[in-house]
């Protein structure tokens, strides 16, 4: 019954913790993209015609995410200070969709409505569903003029990386920051390289690097030492050669001891022969010896004999 019921948790706890990884994905592609501390009296007006700063988020994924349970604070202390209500269907925010929140300090008006004011100089944080992780933050200027928010734009929006643009602009709730009609890497490459010479280029020449990368790695790590161990062992194979240094007994040495007691086994020969091994292991009158011998032909009287011949005059017929 036991290992029953192991074996039926096992996967259920599998599946729990992977849909929870898979909420905190997508709740971690929301971006807070613009902030507002103080309207002026042309700002955007809430659902009961009122008129308080608000903070943009921005969906910057191609999936639909939901903000449900999530957390607004401006204060890192407090990361639960205003929680977005799980009971409405609007917090499931459609791909790349943009929602305002407004800080009206009361968020029983409703889902998209916080439970502090925005104020300037503080910083606003968006947290994650389990009230611990920070999804993402923006900072509100002190000096931000009335009237003006601070933003986050994205140079590309098909890639959606922002950066906070320090210089207070004119607000635009509930638009995307940035040019939506900017050029993609893809499209400037399609433009600059119609036919895909240059890409294809590119494209080989990465992979032959890659492959030569991989070559030289693989000799470093596998050729070489299996070569250097395939010549120790070969090495060890051959026979050890020993060096020859006067008064050492060598195999041609002993080879003619051996023959000269073969020839003859009498007392004076066993002597002789004793006599010569002692004197030369002893090195004491053996001299290094270069085994080279040198005729030179003597200065004999036969050597100018023939310059002494001389021709007989031939007889007549």
């Amino acid at each position: 019954m036991k290992r029953t019921t192991k074996r039926i948790l096992f996967p259920l706890v599998i599946l729990l913790l992977g849909g929870l990884q898979a909420m905190g994905q997508n709740v971690i592609d929301l971006k807070i993209t613009e902030v507002l501390a103080e309207p002026d009296s042309l700002g955007f007006m809430d659902d009961y015609g009122q008129r308080n700063g608000w903070v943009e988020v921005t969906n910057t994924s191609y999936g639909t995410v939901n903000m449900g349970g999530c957390f607004f604070t401006d204060d890192k202390n407090n990361l639960k200070k205003s929680i977005i209500s799980k009971n409405d269907l609007a917090t499931q925010i459609g791909k790349r969709q943009v929602v305002v929140f407004h800080g009206t300090g009361d968020n029983s008006q409703g889902t998209f409505y916080l439970n502090f004011k925005i104020r300037r100089g503080s910083t606003i944080y968006l947290v994650s569903n389990d009230g611990r992780t920070i999804v993402d933050s923006i900072a509100v200027p002190a000096n931000l003029p009335v009237g003006k928010s601070i933003s986050k734009f994205a140079n590309d929006n098909k890639k959606m990386k922002f950066i906070v643009d320090p210089n207070p602009s004119s607000p635009t709730p509930g638009s995307m920051n940035g040019d939506a009609n900017a050029e993609s890497n893809a499209q400037k490459i399609a433009k600059n390289d119609p036919h895909g010479f240059i890409l294809s280029l590119t494209s080989i020449s990465v992979v032959f690097s890659a492959l030569a990368i991989l070559w030289f790695l693989f000799w470093i790590l596998f050729e070489r030492p299996a070569k250097k161990k395939k010549e120790a062992a070969a090495a060890a194979l051959l026979p050890k050669k020993t060096a020859s240094k006067p008064g050492a007994v060598t195999p041609e040495v002993a080879a003619a001891i051996g023959m000269a007691l073969d020839l003859d086994t009498s007392g004076e020969v066993y002597a002789a022969i004793a006599t010569a091994l002692h004197l030369y292991l002893s090195e004491s009158v053996h001299d290094a010896e270069s085994y080279t011998i040198t005729i030179k032909p003597s200065e004999g009287a036969w050597k100018t004999h023939g310059q002494t011949f001389r021709r007989l005059p031939k007889a007549k017929k």
